[in-house]
Parts: structure tokens; sequence; C-alpha cells
């Protein structure tokens, strides 16, 4: 792991705003370099937030990092960042009874339960409304076929991941990343006409693959989700999930064979995981 990655993310001159705290970093990378455990690594990180002279206004760099490090470090970092989240989520809350009254938090204000406002951050920073806009917008700007096709893999593959780190986290209950994100994406994948389905299908199957005991669980009990208000291209919208539309999601996996290759060979590979939720045992 590069020493540059982690010195990129520091502030260069200690404002905030423009990265992390060098204690926060140090700590990251002792952590993912096996020198410290979760616990260390929990307390460390978090020492330069609760000595802060405002710890709610900085808590966001904090995020950032960690965030980052979810997204643009190997993905076999990130079964470690999401123990290391957990931990954070669970340390007792700070005394920040000696801060100066005009610097401290509210009284209702400063914990590490349920880490506030990360999963706004998240969704703020990575679930943008207009991505596959801003994704042909992408692709358009590369002249040549063989360069679309690279950059289409390599964007592919970072769209991927990126489901693949919100399930876990929904899954872990971090953060306040909802189940409903997991809906969301695969009612996008299999119920609108524009969708793009080389990213979506895989997206879908990362889903289901990581949290479909608890997606088909709110199937069988009927569990409401915003993600099912909205009306798409096909299907009735209904906020309440359901057995019937669960086994429609799996039928429409099933018919990505008269898709491309990569939404084929994951359409049916997550057609066969509902499936074996559906059908237990057989």
């Amino acid at each position: 792991m590069s020493d540059a990655w982690f010195k990129e993310k520091i502030a260069p001159d200690g404002v905030a705003e423009d990265g992390c705290h060098p204690g926060e970093a140090q700590a990251l990378q002792s952590y993912l370099n096996k020198k410290t455990n979760t616990q260390e690594a929990a307390h460390a990180i978090t020492q330069p937030i609760v000595s802060s002279e405002d710890s709610g206004a900085n808590l966001h760099r904090l995020w950032d990092l960690l965030q980052d490090a979810l997204i643009e470090l190997s993905a076999t970092h990130v079964p470690s960042l999401i123990i290391l989240l957990q931990a954070i989520q669970d340390l007792p809350d700070p005394d920040l009874t000696s801060k100066p009254k005009e610097t401290a938090p509210p009284k209702d204000g400063f914990t590490w339960k349920g880490l506030p406002k990360f999963g706004h951050l998240w969704a703020d920073v990575h679930k943008q409304d207009h991505w596959r806009m801003d994704l042909y917008t992408a692709l358009s700007s590369f002249p040549t076929f063989s360069d679309r096709l690279k950059k289409r893999q390599e964007l592919r593959a970072a769209h991927v991941k990126k489901a693949n780190i919100e399930a876990r986290l929904a899954v872990a209950n971090i953060g306040s990343i909802p189940l409903d994100w997991g809906y969301d994406a695969i009612a996008d994948a299999l119920e609108l006409d524009n969708a793009v389905l080389d990213f979506e299908i895989p997206a879908a199957r990362e889903w289901i693959e990581v949290a479909g005991k608890e997606l088909y669980q709110g199937a069988k009990e009927g569990r409401e989700s915003w993600a099912l208000s909205r009306p798409r291209s096909i299907g009735r919208a209904d906020r309440r999930m359901s057995l019937i539309r669960w086994e429609f999601w799996e039928g429409r996996m099933r018919e990505c064979q008269e898709c491309s290759e990569v939404a084929m060979n994951a359409g049916e590979g997550a057609g066969e995981e509902m499936r074996k939720l559906r059908e237990p045992g057989k």
C-alpha cells in the first residue's frame, strides 16, 4: 500500500476543508498495515476529532477519509474498513464537558452512534441521480472504440464496487445506510427502460449476494420502502415489497440472457441467488 495515498489525504495547511488530520491518516495506515488492532485504531483515528475545538464541525474530514478509503483502495481492504467503522460506531460518547460553551456541541449532539452525517455525506458524493448522463458524457470524450471500452470497463468496476460497499454497510447497520438503496438499485436495473444494464445488473447482483437475506425477509414481511414507490417503466409503483415482486425480479434477471455478456452473466447469477433464497435447500 502506497504511502502517497495517505499523504495526499492530509490537509496541507491544517484546514479541515482541505483534507484530514495527520493523526487520522496515520491511524488508518497503521490499521490497514496490521500494526494496530481494531479497537486501537478506532480510538486513535477519532482522537483528533474529540480533541478538536469543534468536534461536530470537523467530523466530515474523518468520514471523507474513510469513504475515500472504501472507494479508492483495493477491495481487499473493504472488510477491514467495515469492521473499523463498526468499532467507531460502538465507541462510547466522548466527554466534551471541558470544551468552551461556544464550541461545544449541543446537548443532544456529539455521539459516535450511527456515525452522524456519514450516510448523508455518502449520498451527496456517491448517489447522484444524473449518473447515467454523466457516464455517457464521460464515454463520449474518448475518440476510439477501444478507449471507450476500456473506460467503460473501469467505470463499471467502480460502480459495482460501490454497490458492494453500500450493501455491506447496510447489512452491518453502519452510518444509516438503508436497505432501501438495495431495493432502489434492483428496481432500477429491472424496471427502467433506460437502465444501463451492464452496470446496473451486476450492481443489483452485488446487493442480492451481500444483502439478499435481508432484502428477501422484507419481501416476506411486506416491508414498506420509499425506493419502491417511485414510478418506473415496468410494473406498478408500490411502497410495499412483496414475494410477487421478488419473483418478478427473479424472472427479469433470467431474461438478461438477451443482454450483453456482462449483464447476462450477472443476471443469471443473481437469478439463481434469488431462487435459492426463495427455495432454500433446493
